[in-house]
């Protein structure tokens, strides 16, 4: 059986590997190839409104997809868990006719992602498939079907999600520029600056070597403090980096981290912090300057730990922050796809820290395994 090392090692390789734009070239050209064979089809002109659909980091992913239709289509759109939509789909198809569905899973077989696209085609909404291109259930359901290369883990041979997560993002950044580009909402230049700035922050992943570094002594520094509980803030275009970001290190780490939106968590929670608690916060730029320095003002009112992740700092910012992690400057909807990378080392280091296995399974669960009947009777026993 390979140690922990060995196994911490290629997850690292795996995640650093994102340095190299060349590294995304296989599955932007899946990505690319799945969208141009649409071009033509006008069963798209009619739609009005998009939700999309997933859970865990697909939900995460939905929800920085979310802020990409919203911003580059100018289209309603509205990111819900697959299970609530499954469960409650009437309360959210009042025009189903001017709907489109898009259900996110790296495997293509999460079952309330597939039943929830079933059920929208069902009601006559649109459907789409954000997933691999190999066969999987989804893609039974789906009248469009975006590829991308989501099974890399398998052959990369790590257990947690992660590079997936970033190739997944990039296929509903291309979808909602595509879909901007047929409704009008963006002009051939704005399409061409926003595949420039994409290409631009791939370039800028250069930086993660120096990034791995800074959340290495990060966590070393957390772990001399016996911190077991943390919070990642973010909103925005970075709500998703927040909820993939908390997901990841609490998968990670086993550190237990609840992600919470950058106001929001002021209103009753913050109440309960001590000195015991740090947060994590996602803010980019000038957008959330403000509210962020609410927080450190609070934070230093009840003696928090706050880390800030930023391009831009200032001299008041470095006084209330217990840290300032200065990222390279991007516009800000491209910004998920370098924080998130922060989380997601953070988490690494805490585990790898103590010797143990990134991302192993707890309690000898997945998600895959929290399943009644597999463990338990009608009446509640637990089966041999």
């Amino acid at each position: 059986m390979e140690t922990a090392e060995v196994q911490n090692e290629r997850l690292k390789g795996h995640m650093l590997s994102l340095r190299d734009p060349a590294a995304w070239e296989h599955t932007l050209s899946l990505t690319r190839d799945s969208l141009h064979s649409y071009d033509t089809d006008s069963r798209l002109n009619g739609i009005t409104s998009v939700i999309l659909i997933g859970h865990g980091t697909s939900y995460a992913t939905a929800l920085n997809a979310e802020y990409f239709f919203s911003h580059f289509a100018k289209i309603k759109a509205r990111a819900i868990t697959a299970y609530q939509f499954r469960q409650y789909s009437e309360e959210y198809l009042h025009a189903p006719e001017k709907t489109l569905v898009i259900g996110i899973s790296s495997g293509g077989n999460t079952v309330s992602v597939v039943e929830g696209l079933k059920i929208a085609k069902t009601a006559g909404c649109l459907t789409m498939c954000l997933s691999h291109e190999r066969e999987h259930n989804l893609a039974g359901v789906a009248d469009f079907r975006i590829n991308a290369d989501t099974r890399i883990e398998d052959r990369a041979k790590v257990m947690a999600y992660s590079v997936s997560h970033q190739f997944l993002l990039a296929a509903a950044f291309l979808t909602a520029l595509n879909l901007g580009k047929r409704r009008g909402a963006l002009s051939d230049e704005a399409f061409s600056y926003w595949c420039t700035q994409f290409d631009q922050m791939r370039s800028k992943l250069s930086c993660l070597p120096e990034l791995w570094d800074e959340m290495k002594s990060l966590a070393a520094d957390f772990r001399g403090r016996g911190y077991h509980n943390l919070v990642v803030l973010g909103t925005g275009p970075n709500f998703g980096t927040m909820k993939e970001g908390a997901l990841k290190i609490c998968e990670f780490s086993w550190l237990f981290c609840a992600g919470e939106e950058l106001e929001d968590f002021a209103h009753g929670r913050f109440r309960e912090l001590n000195g015991s608690i740090p947060l994590l916060v996602i803010s980019p730029c000038e957008k959330t300057y403000a509210k962020t320095m609410d927080i450190l003002a609070g934070c230093a009112l009840s003696q928090t730990p706050a880390v800030i992740f930023t391009s831009k700092s200032t001299p008041a910012m470095d006084k209330l922050s217990s840290r300032v992690v200065l990222m390279p400057e991007l516009e800000e909807p491209m910004t998920p796809f370098l924080y998130v990378f922060a989380m997601w080392f953070f988490g690494f280091h805490i585990r790898s820290m103590e010797n143990e296995i990134v991302g192993e399974k707890r309690f000898g669960l997945y998600a895959s395994d929290i399943d009644f009947p597999v463990h338990f009777d009608a009446s509640g026993n637990r089966l041999a």
